[in-house]
């Protein structure tokens, strides 16, 4: 009886190894065009500000895959606010790298450069400062088809004029295409 549960559970564990090493060759890799967009909440904070406030955030990339463990694109991060009438927005415009430590993970970093906006608007009035951003990031592609993952990801984008420097961490949800 012993013996038979044993040839069991050997049966069992070769199983559960065979169906994964089938599983990760299997595995999606990452090739071609890339577009990832998703949306959340962020908290922006700034030199001329005395607090935190918090607000929606969206973030959009797109570009090709130079190999399964690097990435590059083009993105635009943005943070936004409504309130009495005025509305504020920060966002980036930037040249952006993934990486992805395993290619065959999900896990990813990503980082970029560019050009970055504020803008203030009440009523009709409304005034925009142009300067310098970056932004940092962590994310998790989960694949949900073989192409195509939901994404949780952390971002930090800043940007910095000659009057202000603000900075954004948002935290989000994307679709992510490969």
């Amino acid at each position: 009886m012993m013996l038979k549960r044993m040839v069991q559970l050997v049966a069992v564990v070769a199983s559960v190894a065979v169906a994964t090493a089938a599983q990760a060759q299997k595995a999606p890799i990452r090739q071609g065009f890339w577009f990832s967009g998703g949306l959340g909440m962020g908290s922006l904070g700034s030199d001329n500000g005395s607090s935190r406030e918090t607000g929606l955030t969206g973030d959009i990339a797109l570009g090709g895959t130079l190999s399964p463990k690097w990435l590059i694109g083009v993105g635009s991060s943005a943070w936004s606010k409504s309130e009495q009438g005025g509305r504020l927005t920060v966002g980036t415009l930037d040249a952006r790298v993934r990486f992805y430590p395993s290619a065959t993970g999900g896990f990813f970093v990503t980082g970029g450069i560019g050009a970055a906006s504020m803008r203030v608007s009440v009523g009709g009035i409304s005034a925009t400062e142009n300067g310098a951003g970056a932004i940092f990031g962590l994310g998790y592609d989960y694949r949900v088809a073989r192409n195509a993952s939901v994404t949780p990801y952390w971002n930090s984008f800043a940007m910095k004029t000659d009057n202000n420097n603000a900075n954004v961490g948002q935290i989000g949800l994307a679709i992510t295409l490969h």
